[in-house]
């Protein structure tokens, strides 16, 4: 997740939130073990997963991965690092049917070909998948049909969400928040960010598009000015998130429901 203060920085304009009433969909059981196969069109399953130091995890990174998490140390950010590409690891060879070791994710950019930087793949997967993280919890979101964008992000009683808002919501969003009562904005923010967020991510643009262009307001993510958004509709989804989270899908398929899934830690 790039997170609101990084939309400060890329932001060129007024930006935008919007009058969001976000309400969680159904989940389902979790579950765990054995392979899966991918989501029917319209269901996704989302994994969630508690961020903490798992040194049995280590094994499940790549070589520049190891690197990167041993140059880290032993602070937080490492047993992000950690948490989010074993993770990764361990779910997508949950349905592709091979051991962690085995996964290969992809990350180039579709849009300017940097090698790095691109929304996560698996070559010639019959699924489509997101990753978002905070301090505290990763989430990996799963679909068996068309394309997915996931965000998950936490309230920050430290977060200048006025500021932030007029940086990053459409005009008739920020209209919108400004009507609200002060006590109200914080979440209202927040609800409108991960949905631009989950659109930003399942279109590849991430935060070269001006989240200020990104009209979320609807049930569907629109940016009629942004080059190279995609013409086919954006659905977005709310979903429900652990407490003082809020989380957002964007999928080019309607995702109608939701199904919560675990790892055995």
């Amino acid at each position: 997740m790039s997170g609101p203060e990084a939309a400060r920085r890329a932001a060129a304009g007024p930006l935008v939130p919007t009058p969001l009433a976000a309400s969680p969909l159904e989940t389902g059981p979790v579950a765990a073990g054995g392979a899966l196969a991918p989501p029917v069109a319209g269901t996704c399953e989302v994994w969630l997963v508690p961020v903490r130091r798992r040194a049995a995890w280590a094994g499940l990174l790549g070589a520049e991965e190891r690197e990167r998490w041993q140059v880290l140390g032993g602070g937080a950010a490492a047993d992000t690092l950690l948490t989010s590409r074993a993770a990764q690891r361990l779910v997508v060879g949950r349905y592709l049917g091979v051991p962690p070791a085995e996964v290969a994710v992809e990350r180039g950019c579709a849009l300017c070909g940097a090698p790095r930087h691109g929304r996560p793949r698996v070559a010639d997967a019959a699924f489509d998948f997101s990753v978002s993280h905070t301090r505290e919890w990763l989430l990996i979101a799963v679909v068996g049909s068309g394309l997915i964008g996931a965000d998950l992000d936490q309230l920050d009683a430290d977060r200048d969400a006025d500021g932030l808002a007029a940086l990053t919501l459409t005009p008739a969003e920020r209209a919108a928040y400004d009507r609200l009562p002060p006590g109200a904005r914080p979440e209202a923010f927040l609800d409108a960010w991960v949905r631009k967020e989950a659109a930003m991510k399942l279109t590849g643009h991430g935060l070269s598009a001006p989240p200020a262009a990104i009209d979320v307001s609807t049930a569907l993510a629109t940016a009629p000015t942004v080059r190279d958004w995609p013409r086919a509709p954006l659905h977005l989804t709310p979903l429900a998130a652990p407490p003082a989270h809020r989380a957002a899908l964007a999928t080019t398929v309607p995702v109608t429901h939701v199904r919560r899934r675990t790892l055995p830690e």
